[in-house]
């Protein structure tokens, strides 16, 4: 940590221990002169003293404590409960029908923020809060708008004041707007995570999944944390420094789309995958191509082939016309990370590279839109990236996954990987191979292993007996109904 850093967060740890001395924390409710920001000092800092972490739960209790008795007096008062969702990409949504339960409950007053994802570099982000913001605004959510008119970004309390709750949708927060951080809260909104992903990555020397999963920050500060699968709910309790109190095994709320049986027409397959009219919509194969962003090659997680493969599945859509329609579903960060990477030499370029997929006959691509539709009436996918592993085990269908040595897994990953069909990223002969064989000639025959681990590791309805938007919901409703 920079020395400025430690700086600033001296001053912000001063004035949270000197507001406890002066009885700040121990009134009705706490001032809200004290945000989010102070406790994160907090937390950087106690990891300096041998009591630090005691300390750091103890204030941390006493806020949590604070923030729910203010809630249930407002709720007991008769007066509206506003809960504002923050999401940044619609592809990374993974709250709608928490949102649609709350958004129809006289008591509660919903919205969303959609951000715009500043670390993703001038023009970037500006395409992607553009498409973000088209796409929720069609899907008739309350939307606040995280770019004002004139190019400034508004904060949270410019949307009628500070929420009571916070829904975030991803511990990356310092790639957001400051005012749009939730450090930027005051103590007395509580903020809860419910994750845009499924955790299975990690790096090679395992520090990812203990710094940047189970122990981060972000993890430390929450009110809830809304976990995937038991593997990981243990995963928090060994490594976090709350040791897991903050977090609850409710299933990935994204993944209760799955739960329900869709039948498709034609029509509908039409409008997600190009296929071509003199071709029957159900008979042609449906294929989803979804490369990582990791293209560099510097970094903790390296999990992408892209640079191995780009041109020859550009090639294998083309070979394939008349019995594959298939969608590219890059990782959002994708086209900054190829540019840096030399990969193409400008945006121009890479959209250009995107432009050749769309002018295919039989392929689409799609980015920052939601991609449930997408899997559930697709036949296979090919990727080499992290949640994508989990969150089509709910599909049942086959997935090839392209390897490279620096590819490493939480637990749970290397469990779920061990299920798919694998070959090396360069390895054409066998990408094409999954192709003719598992997909088109449906000799899956790693099925059954799929069906295992899902139903022991993921299927967390049944382990719960309800959905994981259910368990959310009602974790709110006993706060408020208290």
């Amino acid at each position: 940590m920079a020395d400025d850093k430690i700086k600033y967060y001296s001053v912000l740890v001063s004035e949270l221990s000197q507001g406890v001395e002066n009885g700040d924390f121990s009134g009705e409710f706490i001032p809200d002169k004290y945000r989010w920001e102070h406790l994160l000092a907090l937390f950087f800092l106690s990891k300096a003293s041998e009591e630090g972490k005691e300390m750091y739960t103890a204030i941390y209790n006493m806020v949590i404590a604070s923030s729910e008795k203010r809630i249930r007096k407002k709720a007991r008062k008769k007066e509206k409960i506003k809960i504002l969702f923050q999401n940044y990409s619609a592809a990374q949504w993974p709250a709608m029908d928490v949102y649609n339960e709350f958004a129809k409950d006289e008591r509660i007053e919903t919205g969303l923020l959609v951000s715009p994802v500043l670390g993703r570099g001038e023009g970037h982000w500006e395409d992607s809060y553009s498409q973000t913001l088209k796409w929720f605004k069609e899907n008739d959510y309350k939307i606040y708008e995280g770019v004002n008119n004139d190019g400034n970004f508004p904060g949270f309390e410019d949307f009628g004041g500070a929420p009571d709750i916070v829904f975030i949708t991803s511990s990356w927060y310092t790639e957001l707007p400051y005012y749009q951080q939730f450090i930027s809260l005051p103590l007395n909104s509580l903020v809860a995570y419910i994750p845009y992903s499924i955790y299975l990555a990690n790096s090679m020397d395992g520090g990812y999944g203990d710094n940047k999963v189970y122990n981060k920050d972000t993890v430390n500060l929450m009110w809830r944390v809304y976990c995937d699968c038991s593997k990981n709910y243990e995963g928090y309790k060994k490594k976090q420094y709350l040791s897991g109190k903050n977090v609850r095994f409710s299933g990935y709320a994204k993944m209760d789309y799955f739960y329900q049986q869709r039948n498709w027409n034609d029509d509908q397959l039409r409008e997600i995958w190009k296929i071509p009219y003199n071709i029957d919509a159900k008979s042609m194969k449906k294929v989803i191509v979804a490369p990582h962003y990791s293209v560099i090659d510097k970094g903790v997680i390296l999990f992408s082939t892209f640079r191995r493969n780009l041109w020859f599945f550009l090639y294998l859509a083309q070979k394939y016309k008349d019995d594959v329609s298939f969608v590219f579903k890059p990782h959002p960060l994708l086209r900054t990370a190829s540019v840096k990477a030399g990969l193409f030499n400008s945006y121009e370029e890479y959209d250009e590279y995107i432009e050749k997929w769309e002018g295919l006959s039989n392929a689409r691509v799609i980015q920052d839109a939601s991609y449930l539709d997408l899997f559930d009436t697709s036949d296979a996918m090919i990727m080499d990236s992290g949640s994508f592993l989990g969150e089509y085990l709910y599909t049942g269908k086959p997935l090839l996954y392209l390897t490279r040595p620096e590819q490493a897994f939480l637990p749970i990953g290397e469990k779920v990987v061990d299920v798919y069909y694998k070959t090396p990223g360069e390895n054409y002969m066998e990408i094409e191979r999954f192709l003719q064989d598992v997909v088109l000639n449906g000799n899956d025959y790693m099925r059954e292993k799929r069906e295992a681990v899902f139903k022991e590791e993921y299927d967390y309805k049944t382990i719960n007996g309800i959905g994981a938007s259910e368990y959310i919901c009602n974790d709110v409703f006993d706060l408020i109904n208290a």
